[in-house]
C-alpha cells in the first residue's frame, strides 16, 4: 500500500504551532505543550499536571479548553495546515485510524511528531477523535469529508470475509467489495478503501497481509497453539514440530521466540492437531483421525460393512499416518483387537470397540 503524504512543509508545521502558542498565556501554553506533547513528545495526564500547579483536573482541563478555542480564532496561522489536513482526510474517505494516521506522518516528515498533527485535529473544529461506532474503532473524522461509502464498504467487506471463512488477499478483497457495491476504482480510490479497511472494528490483517475478521485466529493469535495452526494450515501439509518451531519464528508474529519443546506440547494437547508420524503432525480439520496406529485401523474397520483386505486396509491407513507398513502390520497382529479370516482380510474382533 502506497502512502499519500501530508502535503505541507514540516517546518511549517512546527513554526505555526509555535506562533499559536505564543499567543497564549505562560500557563496555559505550558499546558497545553505538555498536553499534546508538542515539545517532549509525551502526552501528560490532567491529574500530573494538576498536582505540579496545585489545581484539580478539572481546572486543568478548563485552562486547555479555553485555550483551544483562542487557538481555533487563529485562521490566518492554521489555513495551511487547515487545507493539507483536509486534502489528507478527503482522500481517505474523511476518516482515518489512529495508527494509520501516525504511520502517514512518520512516513511523509520523519522529523515530525505525530503528537503536533493530533495537536491540530484537535485545535480544528471539524475533526471528531470517534471512540464510539458500531463500525470504525476509535479514530479521527471530518464528517463533511466523508466518502459515500464509508458504511457500505466495512459491511461489504466484512460480509466478504464471513462468506469465503479465510482470509482473503488485499489486492482481491478490494476489488470484490468494489464489484459487490457496483462503484468503480474512481468513486472509491484504493488509499480510501484502504483507510475505511484499517479502521474497521471487525477487519484486521494478517501477518501475511491477508484481511480478516478481527474474531478469527489468523487475525489475532493468542498463543503458540493458534500461531501453530496459522503456519500449519497454509503449509497445506503434515510437518515436524520442529519445523512448523521454524516457521512460527521466520513469520514473527510478534516479538515472542518461540522454542520446539513448548511448540511439541502445546500440539500433543491440542484436538485441533493430530500426531501422523514421528513427530509428525496434521490438522484434524484434513481429516485425520486422532490416536495411534491401531486406533485408527479400530475406526476404519468399524466403519466396514464387510472384511476389508489387508493391502486395502494398509492403503486407508497409511493415508491417515505417516508411518512404515511394518507399523501397521505390527498393529494388525494384536488379536485382542483385529482378527483375520480367509482371504487375508480382517475384521475387528467382537467386543473389541465400545
Amino acid at each position: 500500500m502506497k502512502y499519500i503524504q501530508l502535503n505541507i512543509d514540516p517546518k511549517s508545521l512546527q513554526r505555526a504551532a509555535e506562533v499559536l502558542l505564543a499567543g497564549l498565556d505562560a500557563r496555559s501554553q505550558d499546558i497545553v505543550a505538555r498536553r499534546f506533547g508538542i515539545k517532549s513528545g509525551s502526552v501528560e495526564t490532567l491529574e500530573s499536571i494538576g498536582r505540579e500547579y496545585g489545581v484539580t483536573r478539572e481546572r486543568v482541563r478548563q485552562i486547555e479548553a479555553q485555550a483551544k478555542k483562542l487557538l481555533a480564532r487563529r485562521y490566518d496561522v492554521l489555513e495551511n495546515v487547515s487545507q493539507a489536513l483536509n486534502d489528507l482526510f478527503s482522500r481517505h474517505g474523511g476518516l482515518l485510524a489512529e495508527d494509520h494516521l501516525i504511520e502517514i506522518v512518520e512516513h511523509s516528515a520523519p522529523q515530525v511528531r505525530p503528537a503536533l498533527v493530533v495537536f491540530y485535529l484537535n485545535i480544528l473544529s471539524p475533526y471528531e477523535y470517534v471512540t464510539r461506532s458500531d463500525s470504525f474503532g476509535p479514530h479521527w473524522s471530518h464528517s463533511e469529508l466523508h466518502n459515500q461509502y464509508v458504511e457500505a464498504a466495512v459491511g461489504a467487506a466484512e460480509a466478504l470475509l464471513k462468506k469465503a471463512r479465510h482470509p482473503i488477499d488485499e489486492a482481491r478483497l478490494m476489488q470484490e467489495v468494489r464489484q459487490r457495491l457496483s462503484v468503480s476504482e474512481q468513486e472509491l480510490p484504493e488509499a480510501c478503501l484502504y483507510a475505511l479497511l484499517r479502521a474497521s472494528k471487525h477487519l484486521n490483517k494478517t501477518v501475511f497481509g491477508e484481511w480478516g475478521l478481527t474474531s478469527w485466529i489468523e487475525t489475532r493469535p493468542r498463543g503458540v497453539g493458534d500461531k501453530s495452526y496459522i503456519v500449519l494450515r497454509r503449509g497445506g501439509r503434515p510437518k515436524h514440530f520442529r519445523e512448523i518451531t521454524a516457521m512460527i519464528n521466520e513469520v514473527k508474529f510478534d516479538h515472542k521466540q518461540a522454542h520446539a519443546q513448548t511448540v511439541h506440547n502445546e500440539l500433543i494437547k491440542d484436538e485441533r492437531f493430530v500426531l501422523v508420524g514421528r513427530g509428525l503432525y496434521g490438522l484434524a480439520e484434513w481429516g485425520y483421525m486422532a490416536g495411534t496406529v491401531g486406533d485408527v485401523l479400530e475406526a476404519i474397520l468399524d466403519k466396514a460393512s464387510q472384511p476389508m483386505a489387508r493391502e486395502e486396509l494398509l492403503e486407508r491407513v497409511l493415508e491417515q499416518r505417516m508411518v512404515k507398513r511394518t507399523t501397521v502390520l505390527l498393529g494388525l497382529q494384536d488379536a485382542n483387537r483385529f482378527q483375520k479370516v480367509a482371504g487375508d482380510r480382517y475384521v475387528l474382533r467382537s467386543g473389541a470397540r465400545k
